[in-house]
Parts: C-alpha cells; sequence; structure tokens
C-alpha cells in the first residue's frame, strides 16, 4: 500500500507505542494526520493565547502544561471581557481546580456552551479538551463577533467565508471554498493583502514563488503593517491536510483589520470598475424602488369615498409624472452604462453583476412594474367613474326625493283644498279633479319606484349613503300611501254618495248663440262670467307668451313680475265664486245656458291656475338652477382671474404661499366637484323634463363646463409654473448658499491655514484639516456639477415680463380654444408680444394669430442668467481649488521645514532614541515629500531653492548622525560582548583561581604515587586553562575595538588579566612545589634505602670476633662503614634543605 511506502509515516510509526504498531498502515496514518493537526492547533491556540496574555505582561510555554493552574486561562478571559474575576493563589490540585472551575463558570454565564469539559481535564492535562476550550473561546470571543450586525440567520464560518470568497474575488488561481485545501499555495493569503494594500504585494513576483515563500511573505507583512500575529507557520499550511481551525482563527484576524474590501479592485481597470461601482449602486436603488413599488400596484383595496378616490387617482397621475420619469431616465442611463461596459465583461471573461441587477432582469422587472402600474391606474380610473356614477345617482335620487316630496306636499295641499270646496263643484268637475289628482299620485308612484330602483342600484353597488337614502323613499312610499288614503277619505269617498245629472240638449246651436248673446248683452251676470272668461284667456295667452329670462338678473325679475301676476290670478278666484253663487238668480234654460258658461269659466281659470302654478314653479327651479350656476361661475371666474393674473416673473414672489394655495385650490376642486356635479344634474333633469327655459339652462351648463374645464387647465398650468418657479427659486438659493460656502472655505484657507510657523503636531492637525477640506470641495463637485447641469432645465421667468424684440418660441402647458383658435398641450407657439398684463400675442402651429392669456404658456429653458450663474459658480470652485492646492503645497512645505527644524534641533541620544526604522521612516517621508514638492513647485520659486538647501544641510545631518550612531552602536555591542565575554571568563578564572588555591591549601603528598596523581590531575587542570588563553586575548581584542572606553572597562580587563597572572603564577609555584615534594620523596626514599643498607650492614656485626685480627678488621670495617655514612651526610643534609624548600 502506499501508506507503507511513506518515510514520514515510518518515521513517525517508530516514535509511537506498540499499541499504534498493531495497526494497520491506514489507520497508522490517519492517527498521524490527527497528532499533526493536533500539533499545528496547539502552536496556533498557544500564539493566540500569548497575543492576548502579553496584555496582562503573561505568557506560556505549553499549552496544555500553563493553563492547568487555571491562572493564565483566567487571566485570558479577564482581557478578553475586561472584568476581573476571582482566583486561588494556592498551587495545590484543589486550588487549579477551582480556578478552572471559577473560568468554565464564567463562560457558562456567558452563554457560551461547553461539551464535555471539566476543571479536572484541564487540571490533568487533557490535551484534546484543552484545544477544545480554547477553540470554543476564540470561537465565541474573536470569530462569533464577525457577524454582529451582519446577515441574520448566518454562521460565522460561513460568513467568514463569504468574506474571504468577495476579498480574492477575481484573482487568477484563487479559489476559495473552504478553510483547508483552498489556502495551501498560500495565493489566497497574497490576494487578500494585494487586494487591500496593492503597493505591499507584487502580485506577478508572488505568483512565480514557491507557496511557502507566498505565505512567509503574507504572514510577515500582515504582522509588520497591521500588527496581525503571526499565529500560523508556513509548514503548518503547506500539508496534505490544513488544520481548519487553526486557519479560521488566523483568517479572522486578518478580517478584523480587513473588514471589507475595497469597491475597485486593483487587478482590473479602475475607471471600468468605477463605472461598475456607478451601475451597481444605480441598479441597487433603481431594483429596490421597483420592488418597493410593485408591492404598491399589487394594492387593490381602494377606498370608498369619491373624494379619497380622486385623490389616489390625483396621486396616481402624479406618480406618472413626477415618478416614473426620473426613475425611467435611470433605467436608460443603466442601459448605457452597461452597454459601455459589455467590453469590460468579455475582457474578463465575466459579467460582475448580481444577478438581479442585470439590465436584463432590470428591463424584465421594470416591465413587469409598469404593467401592474398601468392595470392598477386602469382600476383606479374605473372605480373612479363607477363613484361618479354612483355619485351622480345618488345626486339625482336626492334631487327626486326632494322634488317627490315637493309634489306630495302639493297634492296633499290640493286634497285638503278640494275637500274643502267639493261640494260647492259640480259632481262632474269634482270626478274631473278627483282623477286629476289620481294621476299626480301614480305619477308620483312611478317616480318613487324608480326611486326604490335606484336605491337598490346604489345598496348593491355598497355606496356609503345608500341606507339613508333607502330610509328617505321608503319615507316617501308610507306618505305616498298616506296621501291616497287621504284622497279616498275626503274626495273619491264622498263623490261615489252624488248623483250625476244627464243634461238634455235640444236646443239648437244658433238658437244657443242667440240666446247667450241676448243675455250677455242684458244680463250682468252673464257679462261679469263673459268678462271673466275673456281675463283667464288673456292672461293665459301672456302667460304663455312670456319669456323666462336668460341669466340672473333677468330670471329674477321674471319671477318677480310673475308673482306679482299670480297673486292677481288667486285673487281672481273671489270673482269666480261670484260668479257661481250667481247661479241662484237663472232658472230653466238661462240657468243651463249660465252654467255652461260657467263651466267654461271654471275650466278656463283652472287652466290659467295650473299654468301660473307651474310657471312660478318653473320659474322657482330655474332661478335656483341660475342661482347655483352663476354661483359656481362666480366661483371659477374669481379662481381664474387669479390665475390669469398671477405675474410669476415676479422675484419677490412667495412659493410657500402659492404651495399653500394650490393644495387647498385642488381641496376645494374636489370639494366642490359635488356640489358643480349636483347643479349639473339638475340642469340635466330640468333639462329631461322639457323646462320651457332649456336653452338658458343649457346655456349655463355648457359655460359651466367650459369654465370647469378652462379652471382645471389652469391648475395645470399652476402645477407647471409651480413647480417651475420652485426649480428656479430652488436653484439661485443653492447657488447662493454654494457661492457663500465656497467664500466661507476660502476664508478659512486664507486665515487658518496660512501659518507658516508651526510645530509638527500642529502641522499634521492643519494637513488633516486640509484633506478634510478637499473631500469637501470634491463633494462640493459633485454639486457644481450638479448645478451646472440644473441651470440647462432653468425656466427664464424674468423673460415673461421683458418686451419681446423678435419672436420668440413659446411651449403651451395645457390646451386651449378660442374661435378657430386652437392650441394643444406641448406644442410650440410663436410669441410676438407680452406686453399685456394678461394676454399674449401669439401664432400657433397653423400661423393663426390670437391674444392667449400668458399664464398658458413657458418660455422654454435655458435661462441665460442662470447658466451665467452657473458658469460663475463653476469658476469660483475652480480658484477655490487652486486656491487649496497651493495653500496645500505651501502648507507640505511649512510642514517640512517645521520637520528639518525638529532634526536639526536633534542631539545624539534623541537621534538614537527614535529608533533605526523609525529614523529611516522620517527620512524617507522627507524626502520623498520633498522631491514631490519640487516636482510640481515652480523651479523659481524662492521657497523650493530654500528647500532644495534645508534637504541637502538635512540628508548631511542624518548621514552624520547614521555615522555617530552606527560607530555608537558598535561600541554597545562591542561593550555588550566585552562584557559577556568578562563575565564568562571571570567565571571560569574564579573556578580555576578557587581549585588552584583548594590545591595549594591542601596537604603535601606522602608518596609517589600520590605525588604521580597530582601531577596528572595538575597537568589537566593547566591544559584547561590553557584553553582560556584564546578567551584572553579575544577580550584583549573586544577591548581594543571598542571605540568609547572607559575606566569601568579598563578595569574589568586588568581584574581579569591579574587574576589570569595570578592563577598561572599560582600554578607555576604549586608545580614547583610539587618538583621539590617529588625530589624529597626520592631523597627520602634514596636515604631510606640506604640506611636500610647501613643498618643491614651494622646487623652483621652482631658478634664480635675474640681475636685482634678480626677485631681489626671489623673495626676497619666500620670505619668503612663510618665513612661511607659520613659521605651520604651530605645527602641528608641536602635533603632537609629540600624538605625545608617544599
Amino acid at each position: 500500500m502506499e501508506f507503507d511506502k511513506d518515510p514520514s509515516l515510518q518515521e513517525w510509526t517508530r516514535e509511537q507505542p506498540l499499541s499504534v504498531l498493531a495497526l494497520d498502515s491506514a489507520d497508522r496514518a490517519v492517527l498521524r494526520i490527527a497528532d499533526e493537526r493536533d500539533a499545528i492547533q496547539k502552536k496556533t491556540f498557544t500564539k493566540w493565547v500569548n497575543k492576548h496574555l502579553k496584555k496582562a505582561n503573561q505568557q506560556i510555554r505549553d499549552l496544555f502544561e500553563d493553563l492547568r493552574s487555571g491562572h493564565n486561562l483566567i487571566s485570558l478571559l479577564e482581557v478578553l471581557t475586561g472584568e476581573q474575576l476571582p482566583r486561588e493563589r494556592g498551587v495545590m490540585r484543589f486550588h487549579m481546580l477551582h480556578n478552572v472551575d471559577t473560568a468554565l463558570h464564567f463562560l457558562h454565564c456567558k452563554k457560551i456552551r461547553l461539551v464535555n469539559i471539566r476543571s479536572e481535564d484541564i487540571v490533568d492535562g487533557n490535551p484534546k479538551l484543552t484545544l477544545g476550550l480554547i477553540w470554543t473561546i476564540i470561537l465565541h470571543f474573536q470569530i462569533s463577533d464577525i457577524v454582529v450586525g451582519q446577515e441574520p440567520n448566518i454562521s460565522a464560518k460561513d460568513y467568514l467565508l463569504r468574506w474571504a470568497k468577495r476579498t480574492t474575488n477575481k484573482y487568477p488561481g484563487v479559489r476559495v471554498t473552504d478553510f483547508t485545501s483552498s489556502w495551501r499555495d498560500g495565493l489566497a493569503f497574497s490576494a487578500i493583502i494585494h487586494r487591500n494594500r496593492p503597493d505591499l504585494v507584487d502580485w506577478r513576483n508572488i505568483k512565480v514563488q514557491h507557496a511557502r515563500e507566498r505565505m512567509e511573505t503574507a504572514f510577515y507583512i500582515a504582522e509588520r503593517e497591521y500588527g496581525v500575529t503571526r499565529l500560523l507557520d508556513p509548514e503548518d499550511v503547506d500539508t496534505h491536510e490544513p488544520d481548519e481551525k487553526s486557519l479560521i482563527t488566523y483568517i479572522s484576524s486578518l478580517h478584523e483589520v480587513f473588514p471589507e474590501p475595497p469597491s475597485i479592485h486593483p487587478l482590473y481597470d479602475q475607471a471600468a470598475q468605477q463605472r461598475i461601482q456607478e451601475y451597481r449602486e444605480l441598479a441597487s436603488s433603481v431594483h429596490m424602488w421597483i420592488r418597493e413599488k410593485y408591492s404598491l400596484m399589487q394594492d387593490r383595496s381602494f377606498p370608498p369615498t369619491l373624494i379619497e378616490m380622486k385623490k389616489l387617482a390625483s396621486e396616481s397621475s402624479r406618480f406618472r409624472t413626477d415618478e416614473i420619469p426620473p426613475r425611467q431616465r435611470d433605467k436608460q442611463y443603466l442601459n448605457q452604462l452597461f452597454r459601455d461596459l459589455e467590453k469590460y465583461f468579455k475582457s474578463v471573461g465575466e459579467v460582475d453583476i448580481e444577478p438581479e441587477l442585470h439590465i436584463d432582469s432590470i428591463e424584465k422587472t421594470w416591465s413587469r412594474f409598469m404593467t401592474a402600474y398601468q392595470e392598477r391606474d386602469r382600476q383606479i380610473l374605473e372605480e373612479l367613474k363607477r363613484l361618479e356614477r354612483l355619485q351622480r345617482l345618488a345626486e339625482k335620487v336626492h334631487r327626486e326625493i326632494k322634488q317627490t316630496d315637493s309634489n306630495l306636499d302639493t297634492i296633499e295641499r290640493r286634497i285638503e283644498d278640494e275637500a274643502r270646496r267639493i261640494e260647492r263643484l259640480h259632481p262632474l268637475d269634482a270626478k274631473k279633479i278627483a282623477d286629476q289628482i289620481e294621476s299626480d299620485l301614480a305619477v308620483t308612484e312611478q317616480n318613487i319606484q324608480s326611486l326604490i330602483t335606484d336605491v337598490h342600484t346604489l345598496l348593491n353597488s355598497r355606496y356609503l349613503q345608500g341606507p339613508e337614502l333607502d330610509k328617505r323613499v321608503k319615507k316617501l312610499h308610507e306618505r305616498w300611501v298616506q296621501l291616497r288614503r287621504l284622497l279616498h277619505h275626503k274626495i273619491v269617498g264622498p263623490l261615489a254618495n252624488l248623483s250625476f245629472p244627464v243634461e238634455e240638449r235640444t236646443v239648437t246651436k244658433h238658437i244657443r248663440t242667440v240666446q247667450e248673446t241676448r243675455n250677455v248683452d242684458t244680463n250682468p251676470h252673464f257679462r261679469a262670467v263673459q268678462e271673466a272668461i275673456e281675463w283667464c284667456k288673456n292672461k293665459l295667452k301672456q302667460f304663455q307668451e312670456a319669456d323666462y329670462g336668460t341669466d340672473l338678473p333677468s330670471v329674477q325679475a321674471e319671477r318677480e313680475l310673475h308673482q306679482r301676476e299670480h297673486k292677481h290670478v288667486d285673487q281672481f278666484h273671489s270673482k269666480v265664486d261670484t260668479c257661481v253663487k250667481a247661479r241662484q238668480y237663472f232658472s230653466s234654460e238661462e240657468l243651463t245656458l249660465y252654467n255652461q258658461h260657467l263651466s267654461q269659466l271654471q275650466k278656463v281659470y283652472a287652466e290659467l291656475s295650473t299654468y301660473s302654478n307651474n310657471r312660478l314653479s318653473d320659474l322657482d327651479s330655474l332661478l335656483d338652477f341660475i342661482q347655483s350656476a352663476t354661483n359656481e361661475l362666480h366661483w371659477l371666474n374669481e379662481k381664474e382671474e387669479i390665475e390669469v393674473t398671477r405675474d410669476w416673473s415676479d422675484k419677490n414672489i412667495n412659493l410657500q404661499a402659492i404651495e399653500k394655495y394650490y393644495e387647498n385650490l385642488m381641496s376645494d376642486l374636489e370639494k366642490r366637484e359635488i356640489q358643480f356635479g349636483a347643479v349639473q344634474d339638475r340642469g340635466e333633469a330640468l333639462v329631461l323634463q322639457n323646462h320651457p327655459a332649456s336653452k338658458a339652462i343649457e346655456a349655463h351648463m355648457a359655460a359651466m363646463q367650459a369654465q370647469w374645464a378652462w379652471l382645471l387647465q389652469l391648475t395645470h398650468c399652476l402645477e407647471e409654473h409651480l413647480r417651475h418657479a420652485q426649480n428656479y427659486q430652488t436653484f439661485y438659493q443653492d447657488i447662493e448658499e454654494t457661492e457663500q460656502w465656497l467664500k466661507e472655505k476660502d476664508e478659512v484657507m486664507n486665515t487658518e491655514f496660512s501659518q507658516s510657523d508651526f510645530s509638527l503636531d500642529v502641522g499634521e492637525r492643519l494637513l488633516q484639516g486640509m484633506q478634510a477640506l478637499r473631500d469637501e470641495l470634491n463633494n462640493f463637485g459633485d454639486r457644481v456639477q450638479e448645478l451646472i447641469v440644473r441651470s440647462q432645465d432653468i425656466v427664464p421667468l424674468k423673460q415673461r415680463r421683458q418686451p419681446v424684440t423678435r419672436p420668440l418660441s413659446i411651449t403651451t402647458i395645457c390646451n386651449y380654444k378660442q374661435n378657430n383658435f386652437v392650441i394643444e398641450k406641448n406644442k410650440e407657439c410663436t410669441l410676438t408680444d407680452n406686453s399685456g398684463r394678461i394676454k399674449w400675442r401669439v401664432h400657433n402651429e397653423k400661423g393663426i394669430e390670437a391674444q392667449v392669456p400668458g399664464v398658458c404658456f413657458v418660455i422654454p429653458p435655458p435661462d441665460k442668467e442662470a447658466i451665467e450663474a452657473a458658469e460663475r459658480l463653476r469658476r469660483q470652485y475652480d480658484r477655490s481649488i487652486a486656491l487649496w492646492q497651493k495653500k496645500q503645497l505651501r502648507m507640505r512645505q511649512n510642514m517640512i521645514f517645521a520637520t528639518i527644524k525638529v532634526v536639526k534641533g536633534w542631539d545624539l541620544p534623541q537621534f538614537i532614541a527614535i529608533g533605526a526604522e523609525q529614523r529611516n521612516a522620517i527620512r524617507r517621508a522627507l524626502n520623498e515629500d520633498a522631491d514631490k514638492l519640487m516636482a510640481e513647485g515652480d523651479p523659481s520659486d524662492p521657497q523650493l531653492r530654500r528647500l532644495r538647501r534645508e534637504m541637502e544641510e538635512v540628508n548631511r545631518l542624518f548621514d552624520e548622525f547614521e555615522k555617530r550612531a552606527r560607530a555608537e552602536e558598535e561600541s554597545k555591542n562591542q561593550t555588550r560582548i566585552f562584557n559577556n565575554q568578562i563575565s564568562s571568563l571571570q567565571q571560569s578564572l574564579d573556578e580555576a583561581e578557587r581549585i588552584i588555591n583548594q590545591r595549594v591549601l591542601s596537604p603535601l603528598p606522602r608518596d609517589i604515587d600520590t605525588l604521580q596523581h597530582l601531577v596528572l590531575e595538575h597537568k589537566e587542570y593547566e591544559s584547561r586553562l590553557q584553553n582560556l588563553e584564546p578567551e584572553i586575548e579575544q577580550v584583549k581584542d573586544t577591548f581594543r575595538s571598542i571605540t568609547l572606553k572607559t575606566p569601568q572597562h579598563k578595569k574589568d580587563l586588568e581584574k581579569v588579566l591579574n587574576k589570569w597572572n595570578y592563577i598561572w603564577n599560582t600554578s607555576n609555584l604549586y608545580i614547583e612545589r610539587l618538583k621539590c615534594c617529588e625530589i624529597v620523596l626520592n631523597g627520602v626514599d634514596d636515604a631510606t634505602q640506604v640506611i636500610s643498607e647501613f643498618e643491614n650492614k651494622l646487623a652483621l656485626f652482631d658478634e664480635l670476633p675474640s681475636t685482634e685480627k678480626a677485631l681489626e678488621a671489623v673495626h676497619d670495617d666500620l670505619l668503612k662503614l663510618q665513612s661511607a655514612i659520613s659521605q651520604q651526610q651530605i645527602v641528608m643534609d641536602q635533603l632537609n634543605d629540600d624538605f625545608d624548600n617544599t
């Protein structure tokens, strides 16, 4: 198997216990990967913990061991939370358990879930559970904070992965899909840094490096530039199975410093990306607007009243004219932007736009939105028409209820009147009157039935006032029933009890005529009847030929005249009664003849009375209508007068008051429309009833319709003029505010930012202020550009009152018709004379000339004064930018001079205290700023020449300080080396001195063997001592290399050298002593041997011989022996001397 051939696995296996060796190679490979992951986790988590413990001046070396006591764990939690936790100071196990329990309980209180982690596990140093605890802490206190305030229902890991994908997007060769293998080659780390700081990473060079080189560079830059602790090493990531938790921990640290990638991708065309960003922002705005408005278009819950419905229709119309066109222009601009970006998309190989923001998607949603809007608008119009029909029907019902109620009042009065007269009337006449009243009641019943039908229609259509009208109609019907009963009770019932005589006429017509003529001539009663008949006929003819009037004064005059005539007719009733009473003076044929004349009189008078009543009623209804119509026309004329005489060119015009007036006018129109419709409906009803003055009524209705339509046109004119005037005033106010703002900023630049002598802190603050001011100016540049664009759309209001010197093209804003002169809305006309206060002389498209109210026209943009104001503002803005550049250049120069002044004030200790890296950064920044200034400025500028001289001086100063600093640094290094060498050598010499002193003070050896042992031991000692001689020479060399020697250095060296010499001298003395001792011991041995020999010889003389000769021989031998002993005395004396010397 491949696992068996893996040398690293084989090496790992050799270090494992026998239980691991019993596993197969695949299981051993899994265990090895797990061990490697744990090792990487341990290293990463240790660095992470130390990063935070550093704030508490603590550090751990072994994660598993150093957390056991619980102290470091509590300190970590205190640093992470800023809270203080209690702890036990003891070192016993129960102290450790208490501390770890405190930490775990604290995590539990923070709602941090710990799975199967007990304090005993941490105190026992359980690796798995210790790693699990630290991972839980990292997850909560670092990684989980990433998603705070972000999208709901998304985990920290998913959000971090999404962030990594978004940051590394479009980097070739980088594809982040997880937190393991996607990071092995190091490109993702490099891409994150390059995306945020392309100046720190050369992407082309990075791509050709090895994976570990890339990661080394990325980790180093992140730590150096942003303080991101180096939790990982390249070899931790460049493995077959990188540890996910370790990578997540480090990547979350990168997220802390780079939370959101810049919108401009450094690898691609910045201009195109700016356009993409512009497209994305505008498309997002349009997309959100369409979504919001589309949901509104789905709403079909319309209000139940006509006024609210008209308001809704007005809002829909305003939405169509005010809100849709700007968004449509945005959509068209998006379309153009997208078409411009298509080549860029093809070049990069992808469309870097979210699917929902794609122009095709925008077009589809726009089409769907417009369809929904048109459908809703259609339904609004249909509902409006339905409510208007119901309103007209309700007004008609209301009028007919009123009219029917009036008719019932008339019928009731007639019943009462005729009931009182029934006994005086001829039965046939009474029967005719009863039939007439019955007929009137039948007609009224038909009207009530029609009202019931109309009310049912209103109820079925859910008209709000339907129930109320239904109650009124029911009351009318009940009253009709009562009147019918009253008719039968008071007239029809009594008539049923009367007998109707049958007249027999056998006299010829000629005889009756002669008889009548004679009776009229001779009988005053006949003559009175005849005169009454003639008077009634004349009056009837007079009434029939009389006019009704055409306007309010004439109608009022006719009504007053007829009221007087009607009064005469009513008074004439007494003459009729007198004629009736005169029947008592006749009998037989004369009575019959008189009755015939009397019957004719009654018929004519009844006809006259009815006609007079009808005419009076017609005049009343006509006067009521004309009065109402005149009031409406008067109100409309007042509003018209206000609009046609309004001077829109007045520079002091109060737009707020006009806007308030416009709102009130539209509200009044909505309320007045009901009243206006009611008047129109009354006129239509009168015409349908064949009113005798129908022509006058129709004329007034036509005038009302025309004036109403004209006022609606004027309201549109008012709205348009108000919009233009608001744009006009707002534009000039914005111009004035912008100019004032620029003046204030110029004043600030000429005062606050004109300082020439300041400290570095003040200079930094001033430069920051200058940059903030530039940002404000840049933002205002957009506003200036916007005002320049807006100036093209400003209507020249002042030109409305300036004399026209040549034909001028103008635009109509409403429809207008006068005789054969017709103009339509949004059409072009030609203005030839505007000297009139109200009307202008214009020519329409057909060349027809007419005097037309000036309110109907608008002089199209641009306004020359507006363009000049915008251009003036642009020049002022350019001057402010130029002033800022000048002041900023001067400020940078002064900042460099201030820095140079500070640098010149440094002494060497200050220079060294700053630190080499910071010194180099200051010098590099100073030179870069100076070079940039000299490149940007005018070579002839005295300040730049001064700057060049100052920079040469400060660079020389830097070089001199650097040279001295290096010398001092070298001297310090040599001093440090010297001190270390001295210290090390001193320890060695002290030890050597101790040994030699101990040996010198030790007893002398008593035998040769011991002496030989001491000699060998001392030879080894001298050999070790001799090995220190190079160190002695090195210390001397180091001392000589110190440029800034101090007396202490010399004293330390002398002390070491003295000790070195003392040790060697003592060693030499010790050697001499050993030599002497050796001589003494050898002498003692020789002397002992000689003495032994002498003793042996003397022992031979144990017995003296008895002969002289033998004695002499013994004596001679003894003398020889004595002589030999005497000869050895010198040796013994020398031995004594050697002993003394030893």
